[in-house]
């Protein structure tokens, strides 16, 4: 029989910290100086989020749903991309004996040196479509305001989240179990299957170089963009989109024989509004930030494709490509803090008690002192008081 010529015997297996110590030194200087500080402010910045969104404003929607988990995700990924990168990093200054963290590090190249990639890019992967499921969700919830006012609950949303992060968890378990293997001897540890990472199979062809870059990032960042232009659009076709107005009539009304009830009523209609509002913008910020930082990515996906159809091995200028994508990444799962942040009224409070304490404290140091009253006092005269 003849061989198939157009899948090679053997893939690329290049690892820059052996093959290429030039290039390792250049990753490792790129996640010091810039990986490094995004994950410090993104897990403080994400902390104040978390913190802001606790106890949101209540209303009848999943949003807080979505957005919470989203941010609970970003967590996990600035934390598995931090892991996945730094804890490598520091163990080769742990080989000997007589180092402080030489058990550690000898539990993290028998258990943990082929397992953390794997967890970082399942995370990756639920991250990528927890954002494409919310563009839908703010979608579904503009476009049909009538049926997203009834069935857009909490329990909905934990629902549709729970069975897609288990759906994420079922996909990427081949990775785990087909491509890892728990060795005894001569001691216990976890290694990869040779014929499963380092030779170009039928499984590894088409899973990891078809199938999992079209549903980790083709697809997902195509839905994401779809459903934002969609959600856009539905914003300014509608005339009677309600989340723009608002403020309802009862403000500049002058019918003085309305009812408490009714205005009550209106003004819990208007904040309810004006939170889909702001959740419908924050939204949309979101995922144009997502698109942004992560369009190298995409450009990453194509460049794969294209190395494997020219049978080619990844330059110099790739790795680094890749490394700079993950630091965009790691930008991007930051900044969604600030506007987490701004999805809430607590930062506009903070703000506006602190330009108040500010203005009182400024304005009593330059007054001058006040001086006493008058006496109002009757003082009786002897002449008179007869």
């Amino acid at each position: 029989m003849t061989e198939r010529t157009w899948i090679p015997r053997t893939i690329c297996y290049h690892e820059p910290k052996v093959h290429d110590y030039q290039l390792y030194f250049q990753l490792t200087k790129i996640n010091l100086y810039f990986l490094l500080p995004f994950a410090i402010l993104g897990t403080i910045f994400n902390s104040a989020a978390l913190i802001c969104l606790y106890n949101p404003p209540r209303i009848s929607s999943g949003v807080f749903i979505y957005l919470r988990a989203l941010l609970i995700l970003d967590h996990c990924q600035i934390i598995m991309t931090s892991s996945a990168a730094f804890i490598p990093q520091f163990c080769d200054n742990h080989h000997s004996p007589n180092h402080t963290f030489y058990q550690f590090c000898m539990f993290e190249r028998r258990f943990m040196k082929h397992l953390l990639p794997r967890l970082e890019t399942t995370i990756n992967g639920m991250h990528f479509w927890m954002v494409a499921a919310l563009s839908t969700h703010r979608y579904w919830k503009i476009s049909r305001p009538v049926i997203s006012r009834i069935r857009d609950t909490a329990v909905r949303a934990q629902t549709i989240i729970i069975t897609m992060l288990c759906v994420a968890a079922v996909y990427r378990a081949p990775t785990f179990l087909l491509e890892l293997e728990l060795k005894k001897k001569p001691t216990w540890r976890i290694q990869r299957r040779p014929e499963m990472t380092q030779v170009l199979s039928l499984y590894r062809l088409i899973y990891h170089s078809i199938i999992d870059p079209a549903l980790s990032n083709l697809v997902p960042f195509i839905w994401m963009a779809i459903f934002s232009l969609l959600t856009l659009y539905e914003i300014f076709r509608s005339r009677d989109f309600t989340y723009r107005r608002l403020y309802f009539h009862f403000n500049d009304s002058k019918d003085r024989h309305a009812t408490f009830a009714t205005c009550f009523s209106n003004r819990a209609e208007n904040m309810r509004q004006r939170q889909e509002w702001r959740a419908t913008v924050s939204v949309i910020l979101i995922i144009l930030l997502y698109l942004v930082f992560h369009s190298l990515q995409f450009y990453n996906v194509i460049r794969k494709w294209q190395l494997l159809i020219n049978a080619q091995c990844p330059t110099r200028t790739d790795y680094v490509q890749s490394e700079i994508s993950n630091v965009l990444s790691m930008f991007s799962a930051s900044v969604n803090a600030f506007v987490y942040i701004a999805f809430t009224n607590r930062l506009q409070r903070y703000i506006r008690q602190i330009m108040r304490r500010t203005s009182r404290s400024l304005s009593t140091s330059t007054d001058p002192p006040l001086s006493p009253p008058p006496s109002t006092v009757a003082l009786e005269h002897p002449l008179t008081s007869a």
